[in-house]
């Protein structure tokens, strides 16, 4: 049984030191340290302690007996010495470390006794004198003495510097103010374009550039790409617009009229912007040259579809031939290059062509409304794609002209005939109405494009007799040309009827609806003045027949003859006896062979002096009652007294 108390108290700690650390820094505190520490002093102190009595004092154990003592093994004692062997070397250490850093700094004050004490290796590594201490208490009378030198050049140098930066002050505010100054001349100008309507952003391929938009989101994708321009800024703060290399030199759209090979009118050109001339000028001259451009371009593949409207390519120019001796030119000209026509020398021709110029300009604008609205037209994003179509520029300007000689050519028809009728004594007439232009302000922009791609209509009225009256009415398109409308009109009394209806109405087509007509062109002038001939006749006809009806006295019988029945011919062109149709009077209208222009022929078969007579009777525009002229209606009678009458 275990004799020893379980509170038992702990046993004391012992004096000695309890670690390597703790036994250097009892040895430190010693007097001498480590340098005076040897065995042979050590083992008297013991002897002396042993001799004092001062065993005595040891202090008593107080545990148990039966306690096994603490026993050091010699692993303990090798990590002992080695522990002490390690901080014994670091100390070495820094005590050489110290001696070369004193040796070191004493080098520089005296070189002959710190050499004594100096490492070799460091020696020759840094040298001597190379670091040096001073007492920062006690200057030197040369130091004392330069202090107030030491302060004016400081005091100049501060002054220097001061100098420095107000000159570097004033420099950089220079700078800037020419800077703000080009600033604001660079983004006055602009923003005098942005205010002015034109479409200002940041570039997408350079979002620090500034560009603006200056032509057509709607024209051709090549012309669509060089509508851009990036703004930037001049040495001189002014706007540097760059409006690429298809742009390039100033250019425009001129329209010239030659007659028999000579130039007898062109359109104006705009004078050449200076160098300095303010950026929306310039921007909307890139408008105007990309514009010109694109329609130059356009009308080219338009003039290959119209070679069969007397349209002709060139090298530098498309042509079209009006007539034998008008020609249209179409050219792209550089303003450099040409020189305006002088206002003074301008005739109508000049005019002409400048209206001519125009129209070809508002036709491409409009040609970018439409293709503007099939954008969004469903109906037309649904057919197939393929090349885009050419613009319809030129086939107006050629429809009109042809409409225009189609019209000048009714009207001599017409001058001629009612001249003809009226020579031969009818009360014939005939009045030309164009469409009036409606004005500008008032028209939709949309309206005017159309208005502009076929002429307007001009109608006829023609009165042969006052019974016998009909309209002609000219229908222009560009795919057919000029064609023509006619119309039978009422006559002038309510109670009567046109008798062209019956007997030579214009064509019509039968619409499937009863009552209902549909109208049908005449397609050339030819059919036209075929229609007017063959209705002239007749008129005159189915007027002169009312004469047979009018009262009169039986002359014929008291002359022992019978009455004469007249009918109207089986052509309709004449009247003739019922019973042996061999008396009578024909009416016609032929053309002149030379100029086409209509001319009245009558025949007349009768009796004078108990012998039956044929006679003829021509009216022409130029000279009328050739053969034997005279009043028609007087002919008429007299031709049908003498056949019984």
């Amino acid at each position: 049984m275990d004799s020893r108390s379980p509170l038992q108290g702990r046993p004391p700690v012992s004096r000695g030191p309890q670690s390597i650390l703790e036994f250097i820094h009892r040895i430190n505190a010693e007097p001498g340290g480590f340098r005076k520490l040897n065995e042979h002093d050590l083992r008297k102190q013991i002897a002396a302690q042993h001799a004092s009595g001062h065993d005595n004092d040891v202090d008593v154990d107080m545990a148990d007996v039966s306690e096994p003592e603490q026993t050091v093994t010699a692993n303990d004692l090798v990590t002992a010495r080695d522990e002490i062997l390690r901080n014994i070397h670091a100390a070495h250490q820094t005590a050489n470390f110290t001696l070369d850093l004193i040796s070191l700094l004493l080098s520089k004050e005296n070189p002959a006794q710190a050499a004594a004490t100096l490492n070799p290796e460091l020696r020759n590594l840094v040298g001597i004198g190379t670091l040096g201490a001073t007492t920062l208490d006690a200057p030197t009378t040369l130091a004392q003495n330069r202090v107030g030198d030491n302060m004016m050049v400081s005091i100049g140098k501060r002054l220097i510097s001061v100098n420095a930066a107000a000159d570097s002050a004033l420099e950089s505010a220079k700078r800037l103010q020419q800077e703000v100054g080009l600033e604001i001349k660079y983004w006055s100008e602009v923003l005098a374009v942005s205010e002015g309507g034109w479409s200002t952003f940041r570039l997408p391929n350079e979002p620090h550039t500034l560009g603006v938009k200056f032509g057509f989101s709607n024209a051709a994708p090549d012309f669509k790409a060089s509508s851009i321009a990036p703004m930037r800024r001049a040495e001189d703060g002014a706007v540097s617009l760059e409006p690429g290399k298809l742009v390039g030199q100033s250019k425009r759209f001129q329209v010239s009229i030659l007659g028999d090979g000579e130039v007898v009118g062109k359109s104006s050109l705009a004078k050449p912007l200076p160098n300095d001339a303010p950026l929306e000028s310039r921007v909307r001259e890139a408008r105007d040259t990309v514009f010109a451009q694109e329609l130059w371009h356009e009308i080219n593949r338009e003039g290959r579809t119209l070679l069969g409207h007397r349209v002709r390519l060139e090298r530098s120019a498309v042509t079209y031939a009006v007539d034998s001796k008008k020609t249209l030119s179409f050219q792209l000209v550089t303003l450099d290059d040409q020189i305006s026509a002088d206002p003074s020398e301008t005739t109508a021709d000049y005019g002409e062509a400048e209206n001519i110029n125009v129209t070809l300009h508002l036709l491409l604008a409009n040609a970018h409304r439409q293709n503007d609205r099939r954008r969004y037209d469903k109906y037309e994003l649904k057919e197939k794609r393929g090349p885009p179509q050419p613009y319809s520029l030129l086939l107006p300007i050629v429809t009109y002209y042809q409409h225009e000689g189609t019209v000048e050519q009714c009207a001599s028809f017409f001058s001629a005939l009612v001249s003809v009728l009226r020579s031969a004594g009818l009360d014939a007439s005939c009045t030309m109405t164009e469409e009036p232009i409606r004005d500008g302000g008032t028209q939709p922009l949309a309206a005017l494009g159309t208005s502009l791609l076929s002429p307007s209509d001009v109608q006829f009225d023609l009165t042969i007799t006052p019974e016998s009256r009909l309209r002609v009415l000219t229908k222009a398109s560009p795919a057919f040309g000029t064609r023509f409308l006619v119309y039978l009109q009422p006559p002038a009394q309510a109670d009567l009827r046109n008798p062209l209806s019956t007997c030579f109405p214009p064509y019509t087509q039968d619409s499937g609806i009863p009552g209902s007509n549909v109208d049908t062109f005449y397609d050339t002038t030819k059919q036209l003045f075929w229609y007017l001939t063959g209705a002239v006749p007749r008129a005159l006809a189915l007027s002169y027949m009312a004469i047979v009806h009018e009262p009169r006295p039986d002359t014929a019988e008291a002359n022992g003859h019978s009455a004469t029945h007249w009918i109207v011919h089986s052509s309709d062109k004449g009247l003739v006896d019922y019973d042996t149709q061999s008396f009578g009077i024909y009416f016609d209208v032929p053309l002149d062979t030379e100029t086409g222009l209509p001319a009245l022929h009558v025949a007349g078969d009768f009796e004078e002096d108990d012998k039956k007579i044929h006679r003829e009777w021509r009216w022409t525009s130029t000279q009328a009652g050739s053969e034997s002229g005279g009043n028609l209606e007087q002919i008429v009678r007299h031709v049908l007294s003498n056949a019984g009458f």
